[in-house]
Order: C-alpha cells, then sequence, then structure tokens
C-alpha cells in the first residue's frame, strides 16, 4: 500500500484556506502522516522533464483546493439564480453588502451536501458545465463531497467540449474526495491531452492511475504510444513501456505490438527488431500476432526485403509461421502483381504442412480478378476443386463480378444457375451482380426473370436491386415501368438514392411526361430532410442540355415552390 506523506507546512496551507477544519473526508483517513508540498501526488519518474514539452496542465493534486473567486463563463461571473431547479432548497445569492464569512460565491454555507449535490446533478443532466465546475469548487471549499457519477459525467462532457483543464480540476476534486474514476474517464481524459500535444500532463496522469486505485489498461497505452510517436519521442515510449514493466503493469501483448509497429513505422525494422530483443529481458516476448503485424506492416510498404529478417527473428524466438503468416505474405505479393513469387508461397505453404486453404484462394482469386486476368484464376478454380478445397459464396461473387465487369454476362449466368440448381446459399449480392450487368448491357427482360428467381428463393431484394432495374427500365425507355418500379420502392419504404430518381426524372422528360416528372420531384423533395441545392441545380442543367428547355424550366419553378432554389439562382 502506498503512504501519502503530509508536510507539517501543507497542512498548515491548507488549513488557512479552509478555516479549521479540513474539506475531504476521504484525506482524514490518511491520519496525519506527512504529504509534499506537491499535493497528495506520490514519488515517481517526472517524465515531463524527459519530454521538455510546454504549455501543459499542472497536474498538482493541490491545485483542486486553491479555489480563488467563481470562474467567469463569457466573461460574466456565476450566478446560481441561474442554474438553481425550483424543486430545490435554493441557497440565496446575498448582496455584496451582506457578504461575509458566512457566504462563498453567493452560496450559503447552510446549504447542506445533499441539495447541492441535487443542483449539481441538474445541471450536468441540462448540460450547464461550467455552471456545474463553479459548484464543485464551491462544495470543495465547504468541505462537500460532490456526487461521484455527476463528477464523472462532467469529466466527460468537458472534455467534448474541449474544456480539459476544467475537467482534470474536478477530476482532482473527485478523487481526493474519496471517489475512483472508472477507466473510460481516464483514458477520455488522457486522449484529450495527447490530442492537444500535452504529454506531460498525460504520462503523469497514467502514472497516478495505479494509486487512485484504477491503473491503466491496453487503451490507455495505446493511446499514449501514438501520441508520443507522433512527437518524436521514440525512445522516451520505449523506456516508458519498460519502466511499466518494472512496475508490475502486464506485458499487455495489443500495446506491445502496437509499440512495435510503431517503432518500425517511424524508425524502421531494424530498430523495431532491436526493441524487440530488449524488451524481451524485462519479460514482454513476442508471439506469432507480433511478428504477423510486424510482416504485415513491411509488406505494406513494399518492403520485401525486410521480410526475411522478421521471420529470422520468429524462428529464434522458437516459433513457426502459420497460415496467417503465409497468407499475408501471398496477399502482399498479389497486390503488387507478383504471380510468381505468390505461386512460390503457395509451393512453400504445401511443404510446410500448411495446404492453402478457401481464404488463400479467395486472395489470389480476387487479386487476378481485380488485374482482369480471368482466365488465370478460372484456373485457380479448377485446381481448387482438384484439391478438395471447396470455394465458398465469396469465391463465386468475386467470380461473377469481374465476369460481368468484362462482359462474360452469359457465362456468368451459367455459373449462378449451377450454383443454384447444386443448392448452394445464394446472397442478395450475388443476384445483384448479374441484374446489374444484364440491366447495364440493356437486357431488362433477363434481368427480371432473375429478380423473379430471387424474390421465388427467398431473397429480400435491395435498394441496389432495385435502383439497377429502374436504371435498365430507363435505358430502354420504358418509363411507365421505371415509374412503377420507383413506386414499389416508396410503398415498401426502400432507400432511394438520388441518381435513381434523377434517372426517372430525365427519362419522363425525355418522352414529354412533365406532369408525371413533377410529381416524382415532389416524392423526391419529401423524401430528403436536407436537399442538396446542387444536385437539384445540375438535374435542371441536365434537362436543359438535353435540349427540353420547357421541361426544365418547369422542374425549376418546381425546386423554386418547394424553397430549394431561389428566383436569381
Amino acid at each position: 500500500m502506498v503512504k501519502m506523506v503530509f508536510t507539517q507546512q501543507c497542512a498548515s496551507d491548507i488549513c488557512c484556506s479552509y478555516g479549521s477544519s479540513f474539506p475531504f473526508r476521504s484525506i482524514h483517513a490518511y491520519g496525519s502522516q506527512a504529504c509534499s508540498s506537491t499535493a497528495l501526488s506520490v514519488v515517481h519518474v517526472d517524465y515531463s522533464k524527459k519530454l521538455k514539452l510546454k504549455h501543459d496542465i499542472q497536474l498538482d493534486s493541490s491545485a483542486a483546493l486553491r479555489v480563488g473567486p467563481a470562474d467567469t463563463v463569457d466573461g460574466s461571473n456565476y450566478n446560481s439564480e441561474k442554474v438553481t431547479p425550483v424543486n430545490y432548497a435554493k441557497p440565496l445569492r446575498l448582496s455584496t453588502s451582506n457578504a461575509s464569512g458566512s457566504t462563498l460565491d453567493g452560496y450559503h454555507v447552510e446549504h447542506d451536501e445533499t441539495s447541492n449535490n441535487d443542483v449539481l446533478c441538474n445541471l450536468c443532466e441540462n448540460g450547464k458545465l461550467m455552471e456545474a465546475c463553479n459548484l464543485v469548487d464551491v462544495m470543495a471549499r465547504l468541505s462537500q463531497v460532490p456526487d461521484l457519477q455527476s463528477c464523472v459525467n462532467l469529466i466527460r462532457g468537458l472534455i467534448n467540449v474541449d474544456r480539459i483543464e476544467k475537467a482534470v480540476r474536478v477530476l482532482q476534486v473527485m478523487i481526493l474526495s474519496g471517489g475512483v474514476p472508472d477507466i473510460i474517464t481516464y483514458n477520455k481524459l488522457i486522449g484529450g491531452l495527447c490530442r492537444r500535444g500535452q504529454l506531460n500532463s498525460a504520462i503523469k496522469l497514467v502514472e497516478d492511475m495505479g494509486f487512485c486505485g484504477c491503473p491503466p489498461d491496453v487503451i490507455t497505452f495505446n493511446t499514449l504510444f501514438r501520441s508520443m510517436f507522433e512527437h518524436g519521442k521514440y525512445d522516451e515510449a520505449i523506456w516508458f513501456w519498460k519502466d511499466q514493466l518494472r512496475k508490475g503493469y502486464p506485458p499487455y501483448l495489443i500495446s506491445y505490438t502496437i509499440l512495435l509497429e510503431l517503432v518500425c513505422k517511424y524508425c524502421g525494422i531494424r530498430r523495431a527488431m532491436n526493441a524487440m530483443e530488449d524488451l524481451a529481458f524485462d519479460g514482454c516476448h513476442p508471439d506469432l500476432v507480433t511478428f504477423n503485424s510486424l510482416i504485415n506492416l513491411i509488406c505494406k510498404r513494399g518492403k520485401f526485403e525486410d521480410v526475411a529478417m522478421v521471420v529470422g527473428g520468429l524462428m529464434s524466438h522458437g516459433l513457426e509461421p502459420n497460415a496467417v503468416t503465409y497468407n499475408t505474405l501471398l496477399h502482399s505479393f498479389c497486390i503488387k502483381g507478383k504471380w510468381a513469387e505468390a505461386d512460390d508461397m503457395l509451393f512453400i505453404m504445401k511443404e510446410a504442412s500448411y495446404p492453402p486453404t478457401v481464404v488463400t484462394y479467395n486472395i489470389l482469386i480476387n487479386s487476378l480478378c481485380k488485374y482482369q486476368i480471368l482466365d488465370r484464376a478460372i484456373d485457380v478454380l479448377h485446381k481448387m476443386l482438384n484439391e478438395g478445397c471447396s470455394p465458398d459464396i465469396v469465391t463465386y461473387n468475386t467470380l461473377l463480378a469481374a465476369m460481368c465487369k468484362v462482359d462474360m454476362i452469359e457465362e456468368a449466368l451459367k455459373i449462378l444457375h449451377s450454383l443454384r440448381d447444386n443448392g448452394y446459399s445464394l446472397v442478395v449480392i450475388s443476384y445483384n451482380t448479374l441484374i446489374d450487368g444484364l440491366a447495364k448491357k440493356g437486357e431488362i427482360k433477363k434481368a427480371m426473370v432473375l429478380f423473379d428467381e430471387m424474390v421465388n428463393d427467398g431473397i429480400t431484394p435491395d435498394d441496389i436491386t432495385y435502383g439497377s432495374l429502374v436504371m435498365g427500365f430507363c435505358k430502354q425507355g420504358m418509363v411507365h415501368e421505371a415509374v412503377e418500379m420507383l413506386q414499389e420502392m416508396v410503398k415498401i419504404n426502400c432507400r432511394i438514392r438520388g441518381s435513381t430518381f434523377t434517372l426517372v426524372i430525365q427519362a419522363l422528360c425525355r418522352n414529354g411526361k412533365l406532369d408525371t416528372a413533377i410529381e416524382i420531384v415532389s416524392i423526391m423533395v419529401s423524401r430528403y430532410s436536407k436537399p442538396s441545392k446542387a444536385g437539384y441545380t445540375s438535374l435542371v442543367r441536365a434537362v436543359a442540355a438535353s435540349g427540353m428547355t420547357e421541361a426544365a424550366t418547369k422542374l425549376r419553378k418546381v425546386f423554386i415552390e418547394h424553397k430549394i432554389l431561389k428566383e436569381d439562382s
């Protein structure tokens, strides 16, 4: 148990500020032992001196006790009458002439703790953060303990509006009152300090967390590490982590891995590997997740020459590459179009007793389809089947999408029907891919047949399905069918994209059906709470550019009536 020591001078200073009674109940529990002049902080490594950052908040625990006159909001003094709810006993605001030792900042000293906490809860619920913050200060000076949950809510609210100094002050009062902030509140505050670049304060807060009954967790360390590296404090971050390990904190694998990733990103893989060996002496040993993360990072950066070093380090720790390691390398080769290396990786996997899985083959097929090497992608599919590796729906959807893009619709349809006949559980994406491809090709009748099959199989169409069909109808000049499909979407409350409305309106204008077009415009306007002026202007211009000046004029008038466009626009 950490002992907190009070010096006689410290106790004397506090008593001078608050009169004969010490303000916080929880502090009485520590007895008459002494405290350093920095208040209730314990002896710990001073990282702030190492970082030498400016403009930090001084996280002095006694700051919460040194409360001067009430803080101001927008230049005016805090007024308790603005925030006191009617249902509570109201503290009286005394005039300046009557103010004496019996009043503090407009609150009557006889206003008890319960009543003030009722006011505090009410202020927090109504979002009056500054008034609540002032009340917490007043309660501290009246030796009253503020409601702990209200303090937590207040701290989080202050962080959300970037009043970090106020949040720190409330946190200090809360701790000195015997409260233990939760880890979420601490992490939000540390994140706020890091966003401001106030690393000294963030580090000191992390240091003090363990003494307040809420030790830092993975998120705490991750937030701090990222901020330290963003500010160029690479060595300090490693040293800080080693110090935490020596103090007995768990060697969190995620934090350790993120630390090494950051070292690799900012300082290179050699420095990361050296840091890994260095940290192993402090009981923080890497596992496959760590090595796979480093391999993934260096592969994304295209530094394939460093892979051998990481794999060597992996094996020196008595580990063996697993399927994730090989798939990560395969994916990196495929992204760069290194097909020979990808083939070598498949061979190595088989030799290492890690036969390629459906995930492995999906990586390869997806990459081949992106490069539009469809013949080879289909060869890989046949290879999968010959090796007894069953393709999944992801495999087929990838191939179907790629085939539709290169105008192989008929072949894609055969595959889809083959899957359907063999009992494969097709999904909405499978049908959407082909319906969209057929609609773009102008084969709307085939698209509708597929749509009917989809519905009969119990698969619910989505906005993409309907949108593709509407587009197909418009391309073929079948405006009546397009309007019916649009009305069906409205009826079932299906999401309708702005581009779908635009296609129908333009098709109606081309066919001289201005009245129907205006009706669709009204539906369109009613479905968007925040209409885009630019979008409607573009629609009017597009209609006008197609030679339909009269239709464009009428549409513009409708938009003006709906107060979307202005007369002079």
